[in-house]
């Protein structure tokens, strides 16, 4: 099957709301701080509501993208399957995907934070300098990079429920890895090129941060 064809508005569009959560936690966190900055501030009720704020943009985001590609693929196929399913499907993996993407976040965030303060006060930083550093690193290129990569993992997942679906009636299938297959096709994927599952490859895409590979797929009755 081909690449998402709504890739672009897809990826802008998620890039967009990933970039104000992130700008908006930057200024959450500097907030809470205080000045001078102490992380003991950052209590769990601050994480609760960041991370309740975050799943409410992420979930709808991975469920929308998931249902996608699991339609494409179904349109291609002359069988159906339980639409109910593939639904149910959907919202728990992008609740359990978006909900340990954004604790993973938390983690790296304090880490980032512990690194940061200490040289805020080593090195004498001002509040100005500290408010920087925080905007650089939850910068609009990183948003970029993180809806760049989201869109493909949750069309791929969204592909999978499908097929799981179809191999449980009784259909075989055969899976290939795709890239572009130009000259900006990053040496990791590139050697994974019409690959078949499980032939270099057993994880799907994506397989690197700002990864645009996709899943093609054709099925054949068993027996």
């Amino acid at each position: 099957m081909p690449d998402i064809p709504n890739r672009d508005e897809l990826e802008s569009e998620y890039a967009k709301e990933v970039s104000k959560l992130l700008k908006t936690l930057a200024g959450r966190l500097l907030e809470a701080m205080g000045d001078p900055p102490d992380l003991s501030n950052l209590d769990q009720a601050f994480w609760d509501e960041q991370t309740k704020e975050a799943l409410a943009v992420l979930i709808p985001f991975g469920e929308r993208i998931f249902m996608q590609a699991a339609r494409r693929l179904l349109l291609e196929q002359p069988v159906g399957v339980e639409w109910d399913v593939i639904h149910e499907a959907a919202v728990d993996w992008a609740s359990a995907y978006s909900f340990s993407y954004v604790s993973n976040l938390r983690a790296n965030t304090m880490r980032f934070l512990q690194k940061v303060i200490s040289r805020y006060f080593t090195e004498g930083m001002t509040i100005g300098q500290l408010e920087s550093t925080l905007l650089r690193h939850f910068d609009p290129v990183r948003a970029e990079m993180i809806a760049v990569t989201e869109v493909t993992r949750a069309a791929a997942q969204g592909e999978l429920a499908v097929l799981k679906e179809l191999q449980a009636m009784g259909y075989q299938m055969e899976v290939r890895w795709n890239t572009n297959h130009d000259e900006l096709v990053c040496p990791i994927c590139r050697p994974l090129n019409q690959k078949k599952q499980g032939d270099s490859w057993n994880e799907p895409p994506p397989a690197h941060p700002r990864c645009r590979c996709w899943l093609n797929i054709t099925l054949s009755r068993a027996g």
